[in-house]
């Protein structure tokens, strides 16, 4: 199960980074184009399009592998400790469940345009190769969660904030911590100041 998350979250960085990339270089060559030639690059605008839907949805995914999304917390505190993993496992599950109902909805869409013989109005693809990115970013995210319903240890942690900030201002109780001004003095340090006073 770990490899298989490890691969699913390889491949949807790639993705990503690559879909990031082609969305930057479309918009930049549109923009040198209206410079240089006064007219838009064809296509281009579209081609962005298609890179931010690659970005969006499978940065979903990107996010959930480093355990980067928001949760509320509220009512945390009202949970057994007890009944933690158990209720980590469902939520996962519940998760997992959502996913994969519109990974199905998505499904149902694709081969729709495909019979349908759907296309974009600029370049003309087939539209279906738009909403298969939908398809593939629901499912791999369903498969995720249902891994990390089986295999709570597998889930990654949700410290990120908490973490950040510690590494920003430092531990006040690390007395090895160089940004720490809370350190105790020594304590001769501490008698050389009480007698200058």
């Amino acid at each position: 199960m770990s490899a298989v998350l490890s691969f699913i979250g390889r491949t949807e960085r790639w993705i990503t980074i690559a879909a990031f990339a082609l969305m930057a270089l479309s918009l930049m060559a549109d923009v040198v184009s209206r410079r240089l030639f006064m007219t838009g690059l064809i296509g281009a605008t579209e081609v962005a399009v298609i890179g931010m839907v690659a970005v969006s949805m499978f940065g979903i995914g990107v996010a959930t592998d480093e355990g980067g999304h928001l949760r509320p917390r509220l009512f945390d505190a009202l949970i057994p400790k007890s009944i933690d993993e158990l209720v980590d496992r469902l939520a996962s599950a519940v998760t997992g469940l959502f996913f994969a109902l519109f990974a199905g909805l998505a499904g149902f869409m694709v081969l729709q345009s495909v019979v349908l013989g759907d296309r974009t109005e600029i370049l003309r693809a087939p539209i279906w190769t738009l909403q298969a990115m939908i398809f593939l970013a629901f499912a791999t995210n369903a498969v995720r969660f249902f891994i990390y319903a089986a295999r709570p240890d597998l889930k990654p942690g949700e410290d990120l904030e908490t973490s950040a900030a510690g590494a920003a201002d430092g531990d006040p109780h690390d007395p090895h911590d160089p940004g720490n001004h809370n350190t105790p003095s020594e304590p001769g340090a501490a008698a050389q100041s009480a007698e200058s006073r």
